[in-house]
């Protein structure tokens, strides 16, 4: 195992190096190599992925599960199982504050029958009972309504032309759905032709994606789609070949003479049970195994580097018995919670990014039913069904009934979880 890769990177400062100097200097009057003892108490706060390549005692079903909880870049959204939806953090609220921003979960008003949420940039969907798909916030790439040229949608308003929807995502830029029928539809910006090699800067309707059949669960990246079918095979569209997982398939020319790689499927050692598209892609199997391809510039595919992109898949070593995942986090059968890639601190010395580019341990004895991603902060419902996030709070977006107020955010505060407010349970 790489310690060194595993450890953040950090841009020094004057001030960091004679700390580094101090501590080194102090602990060479007992110890021969300081270094390595430095490194030591950090994976001892941290530590690294190292579990025995084991596989699960029964193999992992596929996982689709309604999405009971949603972030984008400054507020949340949560489904109880009641059906109500309940919103927190700034703008995006869905229900009068005094100044646009509430930290603490309370619910919608005239919404008990929501089944599913997905968030991501600035735009929120909501599938209903009916399998009608609603959406609210962002409209700057037509991703709610192509209809409208407002840039900012402030009520729930339904999608259009879509229905027997049974699960949504919203990326950056675009909305996916999954209908009954295992078909997937895409609206919003169609840029770079990867909807079918058709390049209008907007897509005008819902429309099917060619090459998706029998798909159960979706997630999205820019420039690159993730489908898992009823079987468990995986499928991938993207702009290069890294995004694809596949070697030597012929890519395709969109009809601005483009190249693009449609739907193709990825080969996997096994069934795979749940999948998250990122800089990375990383898939669940049944055997409790993960495994990620991909760039690895912020440490995505958590393969113990920053300097190589991956284009098969490769298993994760050192992480094994999963249960659950998301594109930089994973939950042991033990109840271990793991997670990689980039973090942003801040201290009195300025800001710096840590890079963790192995799995590294923040929390134990949790168990994950569900995981979500956020812009700069991260989450999860619990068996309990708790909703927990790690990350910035600079807008409430935890749910917590506070806002972030601290200036400098250390590396602890940051890779704490906490618990928030909400819970998918209705009477709780």
């Amino acid at each position: 195992m790489d310690i060194l890769a595993s450890l953040p990177k950090k841009s020094p400062s004057v001030m960091a190096v004679l700390t580094l100097v101090l501590i080194a200097s102090t602990l060479s009057a007992c110890d021969s190599n300081p270094i390595e003892k430095i490194q030591s108490l950090t994976e001892e706060k941290y530590p690294v992925a190292n579990m025995p390549d084991e596989p699960l005692e029964t193999p992992l079903e596929i996982n689709i599960e309604p999405k009971r909880l949603a972030m984008t870049s400054s507020w949340s959204a949560g489904v109880k199982d009641d059906g109500t939806l309940w919103t927190w953090g700034t703008s995006g609220l869905l229900r009068e504050t005094k100044t646009g921003q509430d930290p603490t979960p309370r619910q919608v008003k005239g919404v008990n029958d929501a089944v599913a949420v997905s968030g991501d940039g600035s735009h929120m969907l909501l599938l209903r009972k009916d399998g009608t798909v609603w959406g609210w916030g962002s409209n700057n790439e037509y991703q709610i309504d192509p209809n409208d040229k407002d840039t900012f949608i402030e009520e729930l308003r339904e999608i259009k032309e879509i229905k027997d929807v049974v699960d949504i995502v919203a990326g950056s830029d675009n909305s996916l759905f999954v209908l009954a029928n295992g078909d997937v539809y895409a609206l919003g910006s169609n840029n770079f032709g990867l909807i079918n090699g058709r390049t209008a800067k907007h897509l005008d309707k819902p429309t099917r994606i060619n090459g998706f059949q029998s798909i159960v669960s979706i997630d999205l990246t820019i420039g690159s789609i993730l489908a898992l079918s009823e079987e468990g095979e995986v499928f991938t569209t993207g702009l290069r070949t890294t995004q694809t997982g596949i070697l030597g398939i012929e890519p395709k020319r969109n009809d601005r003479g483009e190249l693009y790689y449609p739907p193709n499927k990825v080969e996997l050692p096994s069934k795979a049970v749940s999948l998250a598209d990122s800089n990375g892609r990383v898939v669940l199997l049944d055997n409790g195994s993960v495994y990620s391809w991909g760039n690895s510039v912020n440490g995505e595919t958590a393969q113990g580097t920053t300097s190589k992109d991956f284009s098969v898949p490769t298993k994760i070593q050192g992480l094994n018995k999963v249960v659950a995942i998301s594109d930089s986090a994973a939950n042991t059968v033990n109840g271990k919670l793991f997670i990689w890639g980039a973090y942003a601190t801040r201290s009195n010395n300025g800001s710096s990014m840590n890079y963790y580019t192995n799995p590294i341990e923040i929390m134990n004895n949790i168990h994950v039913d569900q995981f979500v991603r956020g812009n700069s902060f991260h989450g999860f419902i619990d068996n309990n069904g708790y909703a927990w996030f790690w990350g910035n709070n600079r807008y409430g977006e935890k749910g917590t009934g506070k806002v972030q107020t601290e200036e400098y955010i250390t590396e602890e505060k940051l890779l704490t979880p906490e618990r928030s407010l909400f819970n998918i349970h209705a009477n709780r």
